[in-house]
């Protein structure tokens, strides 16, 4: 044995016992210190000593390095698992704080809703109480405010999005610097071979942070650094790292740049990502709903308002709060067409029943308005109204249409019956009327124009001569001429002596006389058959002393707008004649009902017809032969075109949606314009019903839920989402602790094996330090030989 070889081996054992047991003494020292990964010292046998007859003999024992025990494949799943627990936790505290702004079961829109219809209930009660009038206003305004300040909570809590993206972005830039430098030192302390255990330590610790923040994906070059991805943008390269940026796209939602372009970063994970995804996706879908669950409440409730009468009775004037916009840029907003109007509610192709209604007498003239906005303006509009007799339309200068009766009448949008329908007294009424046998439009293509015929008027004892002439200009095609074309060409020449109307589509032509001695007839001139070609009797016909009172009463019930027509079987005297019947048909021309008014019914009963509708007939004489008839409307909605919502006209809210609903400003200036009743009645509340009704009307606009139930689903999709995401974050963070766990066994310092480890290198230590004393021992002995 060699003077040197005792003592390198020695000295090398030495070194590798110290080394192990100041490893092991640093793993215990950092056992607490957060993301430390436990170090190993890695032994190897030092190259051995060829001897005499080419023998080996071991030199010891080398330190080849000292690892870091991680395992790569499991740091990159705590990485994405770390990523999905932190958005799981952004997604429970986002649908939590949802569902607690929604304030159920104790509070909010459904105590809101509750109490509206509760106050609409009190009301039905007692019509004519103000204060309850007062507290439906009050307890709409209240509902409204609930809609507006859920609406807000909503819109502040993805409007928060912004600054804690940004927040968390900064964040992100700080941590990849951190990254960036740490590589920087990672690749100058390990030029020479030499692991830097603890810069990897710290750059490992710093990139799982950034995995809560944002999904990244990290690649290990050869130089030892660490490339960052994030979101497939590259932020780490080496020393160099890039930085991201926070904008907002054109609709106004958060995203987030690769900073200094427009290249925009995709997040698949982290809170981050969840807040975006909560911004675009989640809160978006709720507030949708709180909208559209407003935007019914207005439209269904404004239906059945515009449409009622208050309790002072029909309207003096009515002027809309809804305006269209100026598209062409003239200045003038009446001109636009209504489909192109940007109105808060679309104007459907549909018609607009208007009734004038005389204070003195009571009479009513119901006008339907056929709208196609297509078509028409909102100037077309007034211009159809101006043409009522009695009501006056206009559009102000700001868009604005207002409507207005004249002195002594009264105007409305109500459904309701006509409860005096023969008022122009075409169905045994007191002047001699002669109806066509059949309704329009006629056939005047064989008849050479002009075509007169003459009306004979007035009494047997002074008869009046009335000459008519129909010219081609009056039709739009002979062929085809229409009832009320025909009525307003006759009309022009009767002047008083008789007026030619509509009724039921049929052309009844009613002298001015009254009285049994008065008369109505016709007769053709020239070679024309005018009176043959619009199915007029060619007998004279006679008035009576006393006209048939015709009397409607009830509530329609049906589902659909419809027309309903009566015409006599026959000739005779009301509850008299045999066999006397009336008949009754629809728009359709479908007998509805058939009605014994003969012998052995009591005039003034009533009789009931269909859909909740009855009527009653006094005593007098009608004429099948002369074409007698009256015609009946029965309107489930008045209003099929919503041109009154879309105009907020007589409405009971204002606004379009959750955040600028409220109650109608003049309404809340004044309770009693609050429309309770479709008659004007005193004490009718036919319209409150129809506002009670529309609490379990399955609205197709919200799915064919009722009010309440829609947000019900609502309400029970924010708690099903919240408890799902509850239920997401404990799966999410249990998986997490699993891989933790799992780090640990693989990567954590256990002071027990550590201990064990400090004890072997200490003996080995001590070993090593007796070998060199037994070497130093036998070297001084040979050396003493020597001399």
């Amino acid at each position: 044995m060699s003077f040197g070889f005792g003592l390198g081996a020695g000295l090398r054992a030495l070194t590798a016992a110290r080394l192990g047991m100041q490893t092991a003494g640093n793993n215990v020292a950092n056992a607490n210190t957060p993301g430390y990964s436990r170090q190993r010292v890695e032994l190897s046998a030092a190259m051995p000593m060829t001897v005499g007859r080419g023998m080996q003999i071991g030199m010891g024992v080398d330190v080849s390095t000292i690892t870091r025990m991680i395992d790569d494949g499991l740091e990159r799943r705590l990485r994405m698992q770390t990523g999905l627990v932190a958005g799981a936790q952004v997604d429970y505290e986002r649908m939590s704080e949802l569902e607690s702004l929604m304030s159920e079961p104790d509070g909010g829109l459904s105590s809101g809703l509750t109490d509206f219809f509760g106050a609409l209930g009190r009301l039905q009660t007692d019509p004519g109480e103000r204060s309850l009038r007062g507290g439906v206003v009050q307890s709409g305004s209240m509902l409204a405010q609930n809609f507006n300040l859920l609406s807000r909570r909503i819109g502040e809590l993805g409007g928060s999005t912004f600054n804690e993206v940004r927040g968390l972005v900064s964040k992100s830039n700080q941590l990849a610097s951190s990254v960036a430098e740490l590589n920087a030192q990672i690749i100058a302390a390990e030029a020479n071979g030499t692991p830097a255990n603890d810069l990897r330590d710290a750059r490992a610790q710093q990139i799982s942070q950034l995995s809560e923040l944002i999904d990244v994906n990290a690649i290990e070059r050869g130089t030892g650094s660490l490339d960052i991805l994030v979101g497939g943008r590259l932020l780490v390269s080496g020393a160099r790292a890039s930085s991201l940026a926070v904008g907002k796209t054109a609709g106004g939602t958060t995203q987030v740049l690769v900073n200094g372009t427009t290249t925009r970063v995709e997040p698949r994970e982290g809170r981050i990502a969840a807040l975006l995804r909560t911004e675009q996706q989640g809160l978006p879908g709720y507030q949708s709903r709180v909208d559209q669950l407003a935007r019914s409440l207005i439209l269904e409730t404004n239906r059945r308002h515009s449409t009622g009468i208050p309790a002072s009775g029909p309207f003096q004037s009515l002027t809309s709060t809804n305006v269209p916009v100026d598209g062409d840029g003239d200045g003038f907003r009446g001109d636009e067409l209504l489909s192109q109007s940007q109105l808060p509610f679309d104007v459907q192709n549909g018609s607009l029943y208007v009734t004038v209604n005389d204070r003195t007498t009571g009479a009513m003239q119901r006008t339907r308005i056929d709208i196609d906005p297509s078509q028409h303006n909102l100037t077309d509009v007034a211009w159809r109204l101006d043409q009522v007799d009695n009501l006056s339309a206009s559009v102000d200068p700001t868009g604005k249409l207002r409507i207005v009766a004249d002195a002594g009448f009264g105007f409305d949008f109500s459904p309701r019956l006509d409860p005096n329908p023969n008022v122009a007294g075409t169905f045994g009424g007191a002047n001699p009327s002669v109806g066509s046998t059949s309704s329009g439009p006629y056939d005047l293509s064989t008849q050479t124009f002009p075509l007169s015929f003459t009306v004979q008027t007035g009494t047997t004892a002074a008869s009046q001569s009335t000459n008519v002439t129909l010219d081609l200009a009056d039709f739009a095609n002979p062929a085809t001429a229409t009832t009320d074309e025909l009525v307003a060409a006759i009309n022009a020449d009767l002047g008083g002596n008789a007026t030619a109307s509509n009724i039921g589509g049929r052309l009844i032509i009613r002298s001015a006389q009254s009285g049994a001695d008065a008369q109505l007839g016709f007769a053709n001139v020239g070679a024309g058959t005018a009176v043959s070609a619009l199915g007029l009797p060619a007998a004279t016909v006679y008035g009576q002393a006393n006209a048939v009172d015709v009397r409607v009463s009830g509530t329609y019930t049906g589902a659909q707008n419809s027309q309903f027509s009566f015409y006599p079987s026959g000739d005779g005297q009301i509850g008299v004649t045999p066999n006397l019947m009336v008949s009754v048909y629809d728009t359709s021309g479908a007998l509805v009902a058939t009605l014994d008014v003969g012998q052995g019914y009591q005039p003034g009963t009533d009789l009931e017809i269909a859909d909740g509708v009855k009527v009653s007939f006094g005593p007098g004489q009608v004429a099948a032969s002369a074409g007698q008839s009256f015609s009946l409307d029965v309107l489930a909605d008045s209003d099929t075109s919503d041109i009154l919502v879309a105009l907020g006209i007589n409405s009971f809210f204002q606004g379009s949606n959750a955040t600028d609903i409220a109650v109608n400003d003049g309404l809340r200036a004044n309770v009693d314009l609050l429309a309770g009743g479709i008659g004007g009645a005193s004490g009718d509340s036919g319209n409150l019903t129809r506002l009670l009704d529309l609490r379990e009307a399955e609205l197709d606009d919200l799915e064919a839920n009722s009010i309440e139930d829609f947000w019900a689903d609502v309400v029970g999709d924010a708690g099903f989402e919240t408890a799902g995401a509850e239920d997401t974050l404990g799966a999410q963070d249990l998986l997490l602790q699993r891989l933790e766990a799992e780090r640990e066994s693989v990567s954590g310092v256990n002071i027990d094996e550590e201990m064990l480890d400090m004890v072997r290198f200490q003996q080995s230590f001590d070993a090593a330090a007796r070998f060199l004393a037994t070497v130093q021992e036998l070297t001084e002995t040979l050396i003493n030989l020597g001399r």
